[in-house]
């Protein structure tokens, strides 16, 4: 993926806000994530949660076809499930579980790629969770050729130091979501992050509403905030189905690509 610069990024959540159909998110995002996609130790993956609240999953692929032919990717973001449960750190056969995950998101459900969420219940990725994403990377992410995109999502730094020393490259971006953290942490944790992750493919994650969230204030400074080496990748915003009639989001959208950024 030839990422625009800078990237706004959003997760759509399927089960939140059923009036909030994906045709009508609004222009100036680049990318959009499925939230959740589970793993399933039967059939790879499931979006049993993503339908919970009543929207159909053909539904929600007829919406992806309109952003699609706009020039949004959408990928699948996946995460550990706790029923059956089966983790990133359990998955048995990697390399047929990456296949299966490009046949499944690719061929079957026509996404663009993957997004990698590696919440466990406080487990730290581990050598099976390496070699799960090192497979990935042969259909997904700048290794792979494809074109697909993977990226990865994350908050603990203690927890995903060891993965993103071995696997930083193998995606095209990495965003942070501690959406709870003040102004002053998020930047602090942005160069933290900046040691293993180059700026330039790094995002920060915020989140509208009054749940773990950044204010918009905080979140236009963010957006305008620029490193001392360089740029940064753009932004991230969770849960849009919070933000109903897209003020939050349209406000990050116009900073980040209309107005010129400030360091």
């Amino acid at each position: 993926m030839k990422a625009p610069d800078p990237l706004f990024v959003t997760y759509w959540l399927g089960y939140a806000n059923q009036k909030m159909i994906i045709e009508e998110l609004p222009n100036g995002i680049d990318v959009i994530n499925l939230f959740l996609i589970n793993l399933d130790p039967k059939h790879t993956l499931q979006h049993l949660y993503l339908t919970s609240n009543g929207i159909t999953w053909a539904s929600i692929l007829a919406g992806v076809r309109v952003q699609q032919n706009r020039g949004v990717k959408v990928l699948a973001s996946i995460i550990s499930s706790p029923n059956p449960q089966i983790s990133w750190n359990t998955i048995s056969d990697p390399a047929g579980f990456a296949a299966d995950v490009y046949d499944l998101v690719v061929n079957t459900w026509g996404l663009d790629g993957i997004d990698i969420d590696p919440e466990m219940g406080g487990d730290i990725p581990n050598e099976t969770f390496i070699e799960v994403v090192w497979q990935l990377s042969k259909y997904f992410g700048p290794r792979s050729k494809t074109g697909k995109t993977m990226s990865y999502v994350t908050y603990q730094y203690y927890a995903d130091e060891q993965l993103l020393k071995q696997c930083n490259a193998l995606f095209d971006y990495v965003a942070l979501m501690g959406y709870f953290w003040e102004l002053e942490t998020m930047i602090n944790q942005f160069e933290l992050y900046a040691g293993l992750v180059s700026s330039k493919k790094l995002l920060f994650g915020v989140q509208p509403g009054l749940h773990q969230a950044t204010s918009l204030a905080e979140a236009i400074q963010l957006t305008k905030w620029q490193p001392d080496n360089g740029l940064k990748g753009g932004m991230m915003l969770f849960n849009i189905n919070i933000d109903k009639d897209f003020h939050y989001t349209n406000g990050l959208i116009k900073t980040l690509k209309y107005r010129e950024l400030t360091s």
